[in-house]
C-alpha cells in the first residue's frame, strides 16, 4: 500500500536527483578552468552523499512498512538468468579491454572517444590522482540509481501500471534525470536504462545492473583520463609515448 512518504521520495527521485546535477554541471561549465579539480570532487561528494542518503531513506521507509526486500529486487538468487547475464558481462569488459588498447593508439578514434565523452567532460576526472574518489562515485551511481529506478520507482510505477510500461517508464525518467547532458544524453542514458532494466528482469534481482552501471561509469572515468579533452598537434599517442619511454 501506498504512503504520502512514497510520492514525496519519487518527487526526490525525479525532481530532485536531476536538479541536483543540472544545477552541479552548470557550475562546472561556468567556472574558471583554475578552479575545476575542486569545484569538481565538491560536486562528486555532495552527489554520493545525497544518493546514499536518499538510498538510505527509501530503505528504511521500505522496512518500516513491512514490504518485502525481494519486491525491490534486492534478494540474490543462484538461476540460469543471473549466470547468463555475468558471462556476458565478463565477455563485454574482456572485449573492450582488448579492443581499449589498439583504440588508444589511432588518432581518429581517440577523437570518437572525445566526442562520446564531451557531454559529461566536466564531471569526468582529468588527473589520475582524482580516480579513487570518481570511483567511489561511480560504484555510488551503479548501486543508488539501480536501487532506485530498477528497484523502486519501478516497484511505484507497477502500482498504476503494467508491468512492461512500468520498466519503460522508469527507463524514460531516468534518461530525462540527465538532461544536463543535453539530448543525446537523455536518449543515451535512457537505452541504458531499458539495457539495465533487462538485466535485472533476465537476472532476478538488481545486482548484476548494479555491476554493469559502476562498470560503465568507472570505464567512462578511465577513458577520459587516458584521452584528454584536447590533442595538441604532433602529440604522441599513449603507444608511442610508452616506446619512447623504453
Amino acid at each position: 500500500m501506498l504512503t504520502a512518504a512514497d510520492h514525496l521520495l519519487v518527487l526526490f527521485i525525479v525532481l530532485g536527483l536531476p536538479l541536483r546535477a543540472y544545477v552541479g554541471m552548470r557550475s562546472l561549465r561556468r567556472a574558471p578552468e583554475a578552479e575545476l579539480p575542486g569545484l569538481r570532487r565538491g560536486i562528486w561528494w555532495r552527489a554520493i552523499a545525497s544518493q546514499w542518503a536518499l538510498t538510505g531513506v527509501t530503505l528504511l521507509l521500505w522496512v518500516s512498512t513491512g514490504r518485502a526486500l525481494a519486491s525491490l529486487g534486492l534478494v540474490l538468487r543462484p538461476t540460469a538468468g543471473l549466470a547468463g547475464v555475468l558471462v556476458g558481462l565478463a565477455t563485454m569488459a574482456s572485449l573492450i579491454l582488448r579492443q581499449r588498447g589498439a583504440a588508444l593508439e589511432d588518432k581518429a578514434l581517440r577523437e570518437q572517444a572525445r566526442a562520446r565523452l564531451a557531454s559529461v567532460r566536466p564531471l569526468l576526472p582529468a588527473e589520475r590522482r582524482d580516480f579513487p574518489a570518481f570511483a567511489l562515485l561511480a560504484s555510488t551511481a551503479g548501486i543508488c540509481e539501480e536501487f532506485l529506478f530498477r528497484g523502486y520507482l519501478y516497484w511505484y510505477a507497477a502500482q498504476f501500471l503494467p508491468p512492461l510500461a512500468a520498466a519503460l517508464l522508469q527507463a524514460v525518467l531516468f534518461g530525462l534525470g540527465h538532461l544536463y547532458q543535453g539530448r543525446k544524453g537523455v536518449l543515451l542514458t535512457g537505452f541504458a536504462g531499458v539495457f539495465f532494466t533487462g538485466i535485472t528482469m533476465v537476472s532476478g534481482s538488481l545486482w548484476a545492473a548494479m555491476l554493469a552501471h559502476a562498470l560503465m561509469d568507472l570505464n567512462a572515468g578511465d577513458l577520459a583520463i587516458r584521452v584528454p579533452a584536447t590533442e595538441a598537434s604532433g602529440e604522441a599517442s599513449p603507444g608511442n609515448a610508452r616506446k619512447g619511454r623504453a
